[in-house]
């Protein structure tokens, strides 16, 4: 990929040589300016309209047959050869320079396995779960041989028997309740129902608590108004659940303490041919575990009936039909569970389609996943897929008219994503240097459409630019208005910050890239969506998730219109003053969760206030190579104050006196932070202004003389550097505690969630862990960042 290629460097030129070098550099960039940027600045207008040629090609919407294409086959994970072979052949007939990027990661299939309820004194099976979806006539993608089995990635080997107890949603706080409840889970197989968390974490608290195996199944009280209680047909027939779906998925740790996304035997590097091994289990379980459908669960729970303790909280209550909800165990009922997969290094393969901008070290990211754990996956993840390839035949078009692209557009279908973001991962952990270099922004698609209901994820910097393009798309219901008027009206005027679960994760939070994620879903009312079930089938897309694929063809319009304003305009358009507005509502949240009795207590700790004036000098050198010198920051040394000469303190913030520093208490370290990010917020305001002046001088050029343009091209090359390395100043070197792969100091998954986003998470978590010197330190990490930004973005 030209857009991801590093140059080569330059040669140092020896020291006689250097005024006329120096002559040299001067004489190319002017070359450049007249050969090169002039006769862009030259016209007021493009000759090509870009949003008309591409919304025009997509009037004609062929999403149903790329859906019918990516559902036709299985395609877990390092398999589907012929969908790779596709993706890069359509990329190539629409003009794109495609690739095919392969990696080697352990990954898990399924062999076998079993689940017994056993009568504990006679030995007697009870029940035989069938572990299996059932054959539907209406839908062809469950007839066959070629299905995939129910299973869970990652789920360790293992042979079992022991008494069972329910967990309900298998949170750290669920078996913290149990163990208050005097229910000890050592030695016993968890009963958990999917929702709350990521599932992984489910293994994970399970395994921590003792437990020796792990069920998980869906409830029908978690599907709200849909259910055949409420007089719905299960699907086929009707919109409920069908009563045999599972939902499989991985049951990697993600986002867990000690835990990364990737391949779980090469942490924070890539899994490329001949890459060291380590031992997974940071990041997977130990303990075997199955997924099973409500009908299955339901003989099995019911045995608890009785026992241990009945639960009174709604939160622990569901819906199942003779399930009165008690803990368990029975200590006559025994479960048999048995799992064997097949670990192994498979071949996992991105694809890559490319088009080529003028700014080669600018460019714009659209990342879809490929694999699904079925057959189908007609919401996961192929939805997404044929929204990007309806985008990619869009841009296919605009190439035809000789359109150009200003800065470059890369499409990326990912494999791996089901089991733990692993294409995604690996390629940024083997590309971070480029891609820290060249990307303004990644926009990434998951389930395009499950639903109607617009749902959006990502910076607040890019929040304006989405805005201004679903202003100009009609929502396909009568009455609505816009796709924008639709999205207010359901969510009001925010946007929701990203956590984990799909493959932005590795550029937002590992990179410091920022990322979007958008998808229409479903409301209360809507169809039950069968995710990760033999049930997320064409039929199902079809009927009840997007009939004639209209929200599939909206997506495509939607998110490659804002790739093409993201690269037609000549000022980056991003909000840096929004982002900040963001950062400042999202303080005082976390503001109103330190103790009350921790604000007058004092920073006694000299290390721990070191933090709040020094920068070491690793921590410097990491963030200026981070953004690529655009943000290096004049620093002088301070040894007095620390008696090490490798640290030091900004010459502009003496916020305090030194000499009176023993004095202060943390809600003066928390009024500092407020005062820088206020000055930060100055600083964007005055920013945003010269962002929309640089635009407005360049949208006018035609009246400007030949140096006036070359004045402009270069202040706005510095103006838009400074934007596209703006997100980069909140990656922090050493990652956060405990969790170093994730380095972003605003935006992370929550380590016990998963799936949720936590912003500032090194205050969060510090907060939630009762560690007083954690919080100022990373006040202070904070506090440094708001400072060191908000001087550059005005200098």
């Amino acid at each position: 990929m030209k857009g991801l290629e590093e140059k080569k460097p330059v040669k140092k030129v020896q020291s006689k040589y250097k005024p006329l070098f120096r002559l040299l550099i001067v004489s190319y960039f002017v070359l450049h300016a007249y050969f090169v940027t002039y006769p862009n600045y030259l016209n007021s207008k493009a000759s090509i309209d870009y949003k008309e040629i591409f919304l025009n090609a997509l009037d004609t919407n062929l999403a149903g047959n790329w859906s019918k294409t990516y559902t036709s086959v299985p395609h877990l994970a390092g398999t589907g050869k012929s969908l790779v072979n596709f993706t890069r052949d359509k990329f190539e007939e629409y003009g794109l320079k495609a690739t095919v990027d392969d990696y080697e990661i352990l990954v898990s299939y399924p062999k076998d396995h079993d689940l017994n309820l056993i009568d504990s004194t006679t030995g007697e099976i009870l029940y035989k779960a069938p572990l299996k979806e059932d054959v539907l006539e209406d839908d062809p993608t469950t007839q066959g041989n070629d299905t995939i089995p129910t299973f869970l990635g990652y789920a360790a080997n293992g042979n079992v028997t022991a008494e069972y107890v329910y967990a309900n949603y298998g949170t750290k706080d669920d078996f913290e309740t149990l163990k208050e409840l005097g229910i000890d889970v050592t030695g016993k197989i968890a009963v958990v129902r999917y929702g709350g968390i990521f599932r992984g974490l489910k293994v994970k608290f399970a395994q921590d608590n003792g437990a020796i195996g792990v069920l998980i199944y869906s409830d029908p009280g978690d599907d709200g108004e849909i259910t055949t209680k409420n007089g719905y047909e299960q699907y086929p027939k009707g919109p409920a659940r069908q009563e045999s779906s599972v939902q499989r998925g991985s049951v990697q740790f993600l986002g867990g303490v000690g835990a990364y996304p990737g391949d779980p035997t090469t942490p924070g590097y890539a899994s490329k041919p001949g890459c060291e091994r380590q031992d997974p289990h940071k990041a997977i379980g130990k303990i075997p575990v199955l997924p099973i459908s409500y009908r299955e669960v339901t003989p099995i729970l019911k045995k608890l009936n009785g026992h241990g303790v009945k639960l009174s909280d709604k939160k622990w209550i569901g819906d199942l039909d003779g399930f009165d909800y008690y803990t368990g165990p029975n200590k006559k009922a025994e479960l048999n569970l048995y799992n064997n997969q097949d670990f192994n290094i498979s071949t996992l393969s991105n694809v890559y389609g490319e088009i080529e901008g003028e700014k080669a070290d600018e460019v714009v990211i659209i990342g879809n996943h490929r694999d699904a754990w079925i057959k189908g996956g007609a919401g996961d993840p192929n939805s997404g897929s044929a929204s990007m390839m309806e985008i990619a035949r869009g841009l296919g078009e605009l190439i035809k008219a000789g359109y150009k692209f200003k800065r470059t557009i890369i499409l990326m279908s990912w494999d791996g994503e089901e089991y733990g973001l692993l294409g995604s991962t690996e390629f940024g952990e083997y590309a971070s240097k480029i891609l820290q270099k060249k990307v303004v922004a990644y926009l990434n698609l998951d389930v395009s459409v499950s639903g109607t209901n617009l749902n959006l994820e990502g910076c607040k910097s890019i929040y304006g630019l989405i805005k201004k393009v679903a202003a100009t798309l009609p929502y396909p219901v009568e009455g609505v208005g816009s796709l924008l008027d639709h999205y207010l009206s359901v969510h009001g005027d925010k946007i929701t910050a990203l956590g984990s679960g799909s493959d932005y994760t590795v550029f937002l939070e590992h990179l410091g890239i920022p990322s979007i994620d958008m998808g229409f879903g479903g409301g209360k009312t809507a169809p039950i969506y069968h995710y990760h079930s033999n049930y997320d089938s064409y039929h199902w897309m079809e009927k009840y998730g997007d009939k004639g694929f209209v929200y599939h063809s909206l997506m495509a319009k939607f998110l490659g219109l804002i790739a093409l304003e993201l690269t037609d305009q000549e000022v980056i358009p991003f909000s840096i003053k929004d982002y900040v507005d963001e950062l400042t509502r999202y303080f005082e949240i976390v503001k109103e969760k330190i103790p009350k009795d921790w604000e007058s207590k004092a920073i006694e700790n000299e290390a721990t206030w070191n933090e709040l004036l020094i920068t070491p000098v690793e921590e410097m050198k990491y963030l200026d190579e981070s953004t690529n010198g655009w943000y290096q920051e004049k620093y002088i040394p301070f040894p007095e104050l620390v008696g090490k000469s490798d640290c030091m303190h900004h010459k502009n913030h003496l916020m305090f006196d030194i000499k009176k520093h023993k004095n202060l208490t943390l809600s003066d370290i928390v009024q500092i932070t407020i005062d820088d990010l206020a000055q930060l917020g100055n600083s964007s305001a005055i920013f945003d202004g010269e962002s929309a002046s640089l635009q407005t001088q360049y949208d006018h050029r035609d009246s400007l003389f030949f140096w006036q343009k070359l004045k402009l091209h270069y202040k706005i090359l510095k103006h838009n550097k400074l934007m596209q390395y703006f997100e980069r100043n909140f990656i922090y070197e050493k990652g956060l505690y405990e969790r170093e792969w994730f380095k972003h100091i605003i935006f992370a998954s929550g380590r016990f969630t998963g799936y949720a986003g936590q912003v500032y998470p090194m205050l969060q978590e510090a907060i939630e862990d009762g560690d007083f010197d954690r919080l100022v330190k990373s006040l202070g990490i904070v506090s440094r960042t708001f400072r060191r930004v908000s001087d550059q973005l005005v200098i």
